[in-house]
């Protein structure tokens, strides 16, 4: 109970109802003192929908509030309450309650979910009410929330900014977030766009479009926090700008940002049912970007490493639908081998359930996977610099002129294309011609190359 807020001193009719969040999730109260007053901690909006931040909120009743409240401990107090049942749920829900016995005020405990539905509405209608009103106008005991504030472009990646403002009148303090294991028990922070905004200044949602994983991240502006310890004094707001990278592919724009928080808080006073671990939506804010991701062929080749990874636990099974653009390699469904060759394939295709016949990825020659294969995403498929154009963005590209100008790091075969297309002759490739290039190299060439030669890319280097 809010004993921070009263001396310590239990009161008859003081009571208490508690959601503990578990490991990773933050903790709810309701307390009303006994007399006139509630306090309602809620340390978990990760899923609400109009909610953000996290705090401790004070409203003063009205006397019909406080008469329902006292209705609800005394039906705490009851010899029965505890009849119902069995406690099946975990984590723990439970009451505290001052009961009046003999002339003496005696703290009883228990749980909620043992009490029989028939007492449900006399004990809960009135505080959940009265949560809900303590949370839009109630006063701001403790408040903690944040923001995306700027996202720039920078030479390492992007500057991420984010805000954390303290709208209450305690002090809070948390660890900086660069020092957070990036799980929910350890700490862990994250920004990105839910919606963008288009031409006419419609509203449209987005998903996998612009985020940011912040936790664990390089924080630019560490210096600026005493032995790595955010400081907030009421009202006060800090800004923490952190290096990192996005998450997805994404376009330029302005956007609306939200995000998550799952943290551990230090804040000034006790007593009011607030954890210290805590978790919470952001609140959202406008974000102009000016420009996409990825944009430079550092940022595809650093992007198409983490999706390539991330893909690899996904692979489009003969029969099934590719969900998203790129070059694929063929893998066979039993035994595990590898094609060496990339194909590309576009969102809505579906993948043959025929045998495919191609050069296995193998230092052992000339062998052929031969059978069922499943696709997994490689990289990006060769793109247009613009819609329509025949010109393609140079480190998207697949094939290249011996003695040109390496377009995309990688791993290359030679390859000869047939004399006589029409009578559709197979490519020969040159298996013992593999090479490791990186851009801006030249592609090898030879006395034999002819203008039926030229370059293969057939994806990134291994190791």
């Amino acid at each position: 109970m809010a004993n921070d807020s009263n001396n310590g001193v239990l009161r008859p009719d003081a009571f208490s109802l508690s959601w503990s969040g578990g490991l990773e999730y933050g903790s709810r109260q309701f307390s009303f003192d006994g007399v006139d007053k509630v306090y309602f901690a809620k340390g978990d909006t990760i899923n609400e929908d109009t909610q953000t931040g996290v705090g401790v909120f004070m409203l003063s009743l009205q006397n019909r509030d406080v008469e329902q409240l006292k209705v609800a401990a005394q039906t705490l107090c009851r010899e029965d309450i505890q009849t119902g049942g069995p406690e099946t749920y975990d984590p723990s829900a439970t009451f505290s309650v001052a009961c009046l016995e003999d002339g003496k005020v005696v703290n009883r405990q228990g749980s909620i979910r043992m009490i029989p539905e028939k007492f449900n509405s006399e004990i809960f209608d009135a505080p959940f009410r009265l949560s809900e009103e303590a949370w839009k106008h109630g006063a701001k005991f403790i408040k903690l929330d944040f923001s995306a504030y700027k996202i720039e472009h920078g030479k390492n990646g992007f500057t991420v900014s984010v805000r954390f403002t303290n709208s209450g009148n305690r002090w809070i303090k948390f660890k900086t977030p660069d020092q957070w294991g990036s799980t929910s028990t350890d700490g862990r922070l994250g920004t990105g766009a839910i919606a963008k905004f288009n031409n006419l200044g419609g509203r449209e949602e987005v998903k996998q479009s612009w985020g940011f994983a912040l936790s664990g991240k390089k924080l630019l502006n560490k210096d600026e926090f005493h032995e790595g310890v955010v400081l907030l004094q009421p009202g006060d707001s800090k800004i923490l700008q952190f290096q990192t990278k996005p998450d997805y592919r994404a376009a330029k724009g302005e956007y609306e940002f939200s995000g998550i928080a799952f943290m551990r808080i230090e804040y000034e006073g006790d007593g009011w049912g607030l954890s210290s671990q805590v978790d919470f939506r952001g609140v959202n804010s406008r974000i102009t970007i000016d420009r996409d991701y990825p944009s430079t062929p550092e940022e595809r080749e650093q992007w198409e490493a983490t999706h390539r990874k991330d893909m690899s636990w996904h692979p489009v099974k003969p029969g099934q639908t590719f969900t998203e653009d790129g070059l694929y390699r063929p893998v066979r469904t039993s035994g595990g081998y590898r094609g060496l060759l990339l194909k590309p394939f576009k969102a809505g295709d579906v993948a043959t359930t025929d045998d495919v016949k191609m050069p296995m990825d193998t230092k052992y020659g000339d062998i052929n996977i031969d059978g069922p294969v499943q696709w997994v995403w490689e990289a990006t498929a060769p793109t247009p610099v613009k819609q329509w154009s025949l010109d393609m963005i140079a480190d998207t590209v697949q094939f290249c002129e011996p003695g040109a100008e390496c377009p995309r790091s990688g791993r290359w075969v030679r390859r000869i294309r047939p004399h006589d297309l029409y009578r559709q002759e197979p490519t020969w490739y040159d298996l013992a011609s593999v090479v490791t290039l990186s851009r801006g190299q030249r592609m090898p060439s030879s006395r034999d190359d002819t203008d039926r030669t030229d370059w293969e890319w057939v994806g990134a280097a291994h190791g």
